[in-house]
């Protein structure tokens, strides 16, 4: 078998999802309209956008799941989307990462997150022969919020050999720009949310932010997601905002907007691969995130064919070509 082009770093965790009709406010006791049980983690749900663009077996997972049935689920769920397991470790110790989320009615979250086993990965677990020799064989090297000493050791490896990092720092940003600039500086590109940019910058507005964290870092690129608004493209001290998807028109309609960032991270990394420039990439990644939200399972990201077909329909297309044209 060949060894995956695309390997992710992240957490695997089961989600609880509670769909309600708005968010609670502290000491708020609300209705639950419905519950389901799906797989989830950042790390699991981006390999899984990953696979289903780039095809089985070319996508790898590098994470913690503890020794207990939710670990079972999770590699045989993982093995069936085409994932490469091979560096998918398990803690005798620790049981396997959970979360809660809570979803409104506007499609909107809140989550909390029980790390568990996820938070097991350690630097010696990516010295480890397999590890190493999977970064090694690999294209380019995914990085979403591990333990802070797990992510410099991942961006250390993969600049040894010669690989591409997309970092996504997620709650890694709560160590602030000083803490992460030598993990700035060591990725390729940095994917992250409206909030987490502002958290990085001074900007109290995420285009700002998006443009002052890219300044700062010598102009490497940075996208920030902006929700409902699309994303925005920092690089050498240009800017270039892509536009949403517009759901209603095409019939669909908000579901859960959790994991959409996971898919975006996932597809962008993918598109990389295929060869594709940034701003066409980032485009195909935000129509991937607006597909995943018209579904309610965590790791609800489109197949390649899907992101295909809607690429192809108007007025998609043209705004696709127009922003290959700038």
């Amino acid at each position: 078998m060949s060894m995956p082009s695309l390997l992710v770093c992240g957490a695997v965790n089961w989600d609880t999802t509670l769909f309600v009709d708005n968010l609670p406010r502290p000491g708020e006791e609300l209705r639950v309209n419905r519950v389901i049980s799906v797989p989830g983690g950042k790390g699991g749900n981006t390999a899984v956008a990953a696979a289903r663009i780039l095809g089985k077996n070319q996508v790898g997972i590098v994470g913690m799941l503890g020794s207990d049935k939710i670990a079972d689920m999770q590699h045989e769920i993982l093995l069936e989307e085409g994932v490469d397991v091979s560096c998918l470790a398990r803690h005798d110790e620790l049981a396997s990462g959970q979360a809660h989320v809570v979803v409104d009615r506007n499609g909107e979250n809140m989550i909390l997150t029980h790390r568990a086993a996820n938070a097991g990965l350690s630097r010696e677990s990516i010295r480890g022969g397999g590890v190493a020799a999977a970064i090694e064989s690999s294209n380019t090297l995914v990085v979403i919020d591990p333990p802070i000493e797990v992510a410099f050791e991942l961006a250390m490896q993969a600049k040894k050999h010669g690989k591409s990092i997309v970092l996504s720092p997620a709650m890694l940003v709560n160590h602030g720009f000083s803490a992460l600039k030598d993990l700035l500086q060591a990725s390729d590109y940095i994917i992250l949310n409206e909030h987490e940019s502002r958290s990085l910058a001074s900007a109290e507005e995420g285009v700002a932010a998006c443009e002052e964290l890219s300044s700062s870092l010598g102009g490497k690129p940075i996208i920030t997601t902006l929700g409902s608004r699309g994303c925005i493209l920092c690089h050498g001290g240009r800017k270039k905002e892509i536009p949403t998807m517009e759901l209603a028109s095409l019939g669909l309609k908000v579901v859960s907007t959790v994991g959409a960032g996971d898919t975006f991270e996932g597809a962008f990394a993918s598109f990389k691969i295929k060869g594709l420039a940034d701003i066409e990439a980032a485009f195909l990644a935000n129509v991937a995130a607006a597909l995943k939200i018209t579904r309610e399972q965590t790791r609800g990201s489109p197949s390649y064919e899907e992101i295909e077909r809607y690429v192809e329909s108007d007025p998609i297309r043209a705004t696709f070509h127009a922003l290959r044209l700038t």
